[in-house]
């Protein structure tokens, strides 16, 4: 076998279809290299993505991330991946991080354990057997996640006074406005900036990236769903929620996926976030829907309390990974 690594990210190997390949990072990522193993007979067996230039950081040291990733097997994913790692040391790095495609804006982490529940609109998914071909390649595991399943009824799990206060301190709470669409967004992005600044392996986002990849959502969002709370005209939290619609087009009743909740911490409305989590669940439910998704939680994430006020049954398991050089 021989290893191929190209740095301009555009196409892939002569003959090889995209398409053929599980986990593949589109040129729109910005990798800042590919790399791809191949067998004798020219069929690669294994591919990948490296990120070294905009990566977060990790205990104050820029880190190297491994995204794009898939495999035929596990000795060519291991010796993949031990070709990326070695790359990445050359480049100066000591720590590596993956699944992830530069940066946790993009698609990252890999599950690591299941119900058995048909995967969720933009949810990670990976043959079961990925995660241990990088433990085989020296990752542990670096961070945990979790999605859990929410029965809907319409009740609110925090009393009126919490939400009294809010108002009080003027508060407002609010539709996502679908004809200023844009401009809401760029509102969000600033609370969200904001609400994410301590968020494990962080970084800033500006602000027309973000809302261009909300911008592709327009069609599919229920502005019922979306909570903004406002104080003095200006945003300081929100909640996003989404009807899943792969488990609509495999023909299942469709969960609501409470996708983003996120509160500017320098507003101090202490309670909002589980006000709003309130709010955007009896929408739901008034909307018809008797399941919420609480989607891709950090394992160290406060939220989970709300979860667990709303008596979340976790049914899947996330994990991101990392090696020390």
């Amino acid at each position: 076998m021989s290893v191929l690594e190209w740095t301009d990210g555009a196409g892939a190997p002569d003959g090889i279809s995209t398409a053929e390949l599980p986990g593949w990072a589109g040129e729109g990522e910005m990798m800042d290299a590919r790399v791809c193993l191949c067998d004798e007979a020219g069929d690669v067996v294994a591919w990948a993505a490296l990120w070294w230039r905009e990566t977060p950081e990790l205990d104050g040291r820029r880190v190297g991330a491994v995204g794009g990733f898939g495999a035929r097997d596990g000795a060519a994913a291991v010796t993949l991946l031990e070709a990326a790692v070695e790359r990445l040391q050359g480049l100066g790095l000591t720590r590596v991080v993956g699944p992830m495609n530069g940066n946790t804006w993009r698609s990252y982490r890999h599950v690591v354990s299941s119900s058995g529940r048909g995967a969720f609109l933009m949810e990670p998914r990976n043959p079961p057997e990925w995660p241990h071909w990088w433990e085989a390649a020296g990752f542990e595991k670096l961070a945990g996640y979790s999605s859990s399943a929410i029965m809907l009824d319409g009740e609110p799990t925090v009393s009126d006074a919490v939400a009294r206060r809010l108002a009080a301190s003027g508060v407002v709470i609010r539709d996502l406005e679908m004809d200023r669409y844009d401009e809401e967004l760029a509102a969000i992005h600033q609370v969200t900036l904001a609400g994410f600044a301590n968020n494990f392996l962080y970084t800033p986002l500006a602000r027309e990236p973000f809302v261009a990849a909300y911008r592709k959502f327009r069609d599919r969002v229920d502005p019922r769903l979306v909570r903004i709370a406002e104080r003095d005209g200006k945003a300081c939290g929100y909640v996003f929620g989404i009807a899943d619609l792969e488990a609509a087009g495999r023909g299942e009743v469709p969960a609501m996926i409470v996708k983003t909740l996120t509160v500017d911490p320098a507003a101090r409305c202490a309670g909002l976030g589980s006000v709003l989590v309130d709010e955007v669940q009896r929408r739901g439910f008034e909307a018809g829907f008797r399941e919420g998704i609480h989607a891709l939680q950090h394992d160290g994430n406060p939220v989970l309390r709300i979860t667990s006020r709303h008596g979340g049954a976790r049914f899947r398991s996330y994990a991101l990974f990392g090696k020390r050089l």
